[in-house]
């Protein structure tokens, strides 16, 4: 029998499926919110009517929009908002967009609680796959730098999220796929995350499975809302409970090469989730083989399961049309020695990476 702990990220509620935007108002009420805050991005804001219906929906109890966040969450965008949100007496803070809007979204509320001593409660709801929603990881890019540093608090996860699959139909489908496969790198780290933690694997290959058979099929039906609307729940099944399951070196990766080289995180997992998959399926085979199994290879032995599990996301990120090689989005071959340093500053870590690093460009 094995033993360990669990621990429960402050997420109270989430309402999903098409339509589901409609009971904003509601939940607002239910956060006891009167005076709440938007933040997105520039898109979303200015070719979607998704602002409008808010403000449609909470009348004068939306007391500002932030529309200004861009990717991969600059730090002066955070500081404005932040700003921004004071001046308007803000008692109530809603994401709408990706990753960006949401983290950046998560550090405003501390930089609030930091100068007002009173954190906002966050209302998420994301147009993509990233599950930033489901996390109490926050992610922001000093800008002089071109680097992005990272914090984590659980009281920044959203306490309650809104899932309307018909918002996700102005994504772009490159985003939309991509962030599908940041997803899909959630489950398969969280099954070779060190410890134990039986009911997050549990979800992780049932995210891995939904994954694998639903991407293709939004791909090829855009309109498909039960598709869409099947996909979010699967990127929640794979960020279940994150707080128990520490992410590992795709993540790791991804973030030194996000911020620094302008890549979608969703892109950055195209590229380095395979490769390091594959190293894993040599050092740590029983959990990718129990993904490979769920996939198909049933009869397989131990390492031959593995690999194919490595072996068949490198086949779906091929079969969606996606990035797969650092040479393709701008990454400089010269770079890689000091991208590896960045991840791992020393040990046996670093010389793994940079053997990657070197075999994804």
């Amino acid at each position: 029998m094995v033993s360990g702990e669990y621990l429960f990220l402050p997420t109270e509620r989430v309402l999903f499926g098409p339509g589901s935007l409609a009971r904003l108002a509601e939940e607002v009420d239910r956060l006891g919110g009167e005076r709440a805050f938007l933040i997105t991005g520039r898109s979303l804001a200015e070719k979607t009517n998704f602002v409008g219906r808010i403000r449609t929906q909470l009348g004068p109890r939306l007391a500002g929009t932030f529309s200004a966040i861009r990717q991969h969450t600059p730090r002066g965008d955070v500081a404005r908002a932040a700003a921004q949100v004071q001046a308007a007496a803000a008692d109530l803070l809603i994401s709408l967009g990706g990753g960006s809007p949401i983290d950046g979204t998560k550090a405003v509320a501390r930089a609030v609680a930091e100068t007002t001593g009173r954190l906002p409660p966050h209302l998420a709801i994301p147009t993509t796959l990233s599950a930033a929603e489901f996390s109490h990881l926050v992610g922001v890019t000093d800008e002089a730098r071109r680097a992005k540093t990272g914090f984590a608090d659980v009281r920044l996860a959203p306490r309650s999220v809104i899932l309307d699959a018909e918002l996700c139909l102005a994504t772009p489908m490159d985003l939309w796929l991509a962030s599908g496969i940041r997803a899909l790198d959630h489950a398969v780290e969280t099954l070779y995350a060190p410890g134990e933690h039986p009911i997050p694997d549990v979800l992780a290959l049932e995210a891995i499975e939904r994954l694998f058979r639903l991407l293709p099929a939004s791909k090829a039906d855009p309109g498909n809302l039960v598709a869409r609307g099947e996909l979010q729940l699967a990127a929640w099944m794979s960020f279940f409970g994150v707080v128990n399951t520490p992410l590992g070196m795709s993540h790791i990766l991804g973030r030194r090469l996000g911020a620094t080289y302008n890549v979608p995180h969703g892109v950055t997992s195209c590229i380095t989730l395979p490769w390091v998959m594959e190293a894993m399926a040599e050092r740590r085979p029983r959990p990718l083989a129990s993904m490979g199994r769920r996939l198909g290879a049933a009869a397989a032995a131990e390492d031959t399961a593995a690999r194919a599990a490595a072996d068949s996301v490198r086949d779906l990120i091929r079969r969606l049309e996606l990035p797969s090689r650092l040479s393709q989005v701008g990454v400089p071959q010269a770079d890689l020695p000091a991208i590896a340093e960045a991840a791992y500053p020393e040990g046996e870590e670093r010389e793994m990476a940079l053997h990657l690093l070197r075999r994804m460009w």
